[in-house]
């Protein structure tokens, strides 16, 4: 039987996957910050995941939580699901905000990829899976710090997978367009706490333009479980593939964007945030 550590597995793609994996005979950890927020998990299920307490930005937590699965009986497969949306204007962020979104989305990756590498290559069959975005190929107004971290992303799995590549340990990212989960809300919630800070005058229509399609995004966007299912295939397949873009949006952006001059994207992506 193979187990998988999935991060951020709290909801979202995360939880969907972790209920994919674990109604298909996985052993699944599910990392979450905290353990109440495991108890939601698989939550109305015949199968449950194993909560596991995981911050991907804490060092000693990460470290706990692979010496529990060592304890408790090895690793054949990370999914890096974990991550956070800090939305706004570039101006108007903190340099800690801006942090946060980094160590959180892209440096607690890494860590946490490295911390499972040991268990990995005692594995006949390991896989790392990193949960990228459409938004690792193109980036929009007022979602920059969330568009650098999936960028990030991108660059960090396609060194990975080389450097690894001598090992026999397959590198995918999954890249969704927009799908419908609580980082929606939360991005919300910050945009309207940036209104209140100076400077943001000069940018509030657009923030409400760029509010609403955020909206937008929450109620149209696909259901994760269509990600779970790609997060299956790249892991259960005999040769992964190095991406999985998720959505005909994001297979077109995939296609389009080097072909398209950067003035003509600045104007088209500049008309989609109004």
């Amino acid at each position: 039987m193979s187990s998988a550590l999935i991060t951020g597995a709290s909801s979202g793609i995360g939880r969907a996957t972790a209920e994919r994996l674990e109604a298909a005979g996985w052993t699944v950890w599910a990392g979450v910050r905290e353990l109440a927020d495991g108890a939601a998990v698989a939550s109305g299920h015949s199968t449950r995941p194993r909560p596991l307490e995981l911050d991907v930005a804490d060092e000693a937590s990460i470290a706990g939580a692979f010496a529990q699965i060592e304890r408790e009986g090895g690793l054949d497969a990370v999914v890096n699901n974990a991550g956070i949306g800090v939305a706004g204007p570039l101006e108007l962020l903190t340099s800690e905000e801006l942090r946060r979104q980094l160590e959180v989305n892209v440096i607690g990756q890494v860590a946490v990829t490295r911390a499972a590498l040991p268990l990995l290559r005692r594995s006949d069959d390991p896989r790392i899976v990193f949960v990228g975005s459409v938004g690792g190929r193109i980036a929009f107004p007022f979602a920059g710090a969330y568009h650098a971290s999936k960028f990030a992303i991108e660059a960090i799995g396609d060194a990975l997978r080389v450097e690894l590549a001598p090992e026999q340990i397959p590198v995918s990212i999954v890249e969704p367009a927009a799908i419908s989960t609580a980082i929606w809300e939360k991005a919300q919630a910050k945009l309207a706490e940036l209104r209140g800070r100076p400077g943001a005058e000069r940018y509030l229509d657009r923030l409400d333009a760029f509010s609403a399609r955020l909206q937008s995004a929450d109620e149209s966007g696909g259901d994760p479980d269509e990600i779970a299912a790609t997060i299956e295939k790249a892991l259960s397949e005999g040769s992964p593939g190095a991406r999985y873009p998720v959505g005909a949006s994001a297979r077109l952006v995939g296609a389009l964007k080097p072909l398209i001059p950067d003035p003509l994207l600045d104007k088209l992506t500049a008309r989609i945030a109004k």
